[in-house]
């Protein structure tokens, strides 16, 4: 073979090989690309989960901090409404005791004990009530007894002292609290 011959031989092999290199070159940047694009995907799909999980915990926490300052408010409002309750309580109680030491309380008892009579024999007052015992008794037909010491009102008392109506003013305190 001529030297001619082998120099065209020679470069054809050679530009065989660089073809087959730059194709094998070629072949593993695809292979690459496609690894890294796999890997790529891959940390975007465990970055996407780990930031799926760590809104939730945000939004659980978020979730017991606000179910926490609703009970704290919750709590507050009975407290302050217990608070309220029970001092509107003192100062009625305070008022009604006011009112049993005025004129107008005899006439009261006499008026409300008039209405609720029938059925009843005995009105129980308290003890610095007994100084009206006399004008009840004559103008209910009642016999007045002393009770214990309340803040005023009356009971009134079947004859057998099975029915019992209780119109103290701690029963209608009572009753208007609830």
């Amino acid at each position: 073979m001529s030297a001619a011959k082998l120099d065209y031989f020679a470069e054809a092999v050679s530009r065989e090989v660089e073809s087959k290199r730059r194709r094998a070159k070629h072949q593993a940047a695809c292979d690459l690309s496609k690894k890294t694009a796999a890997a790529i995907e891959s940390a975007q799909e465990k970055t996407n989960l780990r930031a799926e999980k760590i809104r939730r915990e945000l939004i659980r926490e978020a979730n017991k901090k606000i179910s926490a300052a609703t009970t704290e408010a919750k709590a507050k409002y009975i407290a302050s409404q217990n608070f309220l309750h029970v001092e509107m309580k003192k100062n009625i109680a305070r008022e009604l005791k006011f009112f049993a030491q005025k004129n107008e309380y005899e006439i009261y008892l006499i008026e409300r004990i008039i209405a609720l009579r029938e059925n009843f024999s005995t009105v129980i007052l308290r003890p610095e009530d007994m100084k009206f015992a006399q004008t009840i008794e004559q103008f209910t037909g009642l016999v007045a007894e002393e009770g214990s010491n309340f803040l005023g009102g009356f009971i009134l008392q079947s004859e057998n002292k099975k029915i019992i109506l209780d119109c103290t003013f701690e029963t209608r305190l009572e009753i208007f609290a609830q």
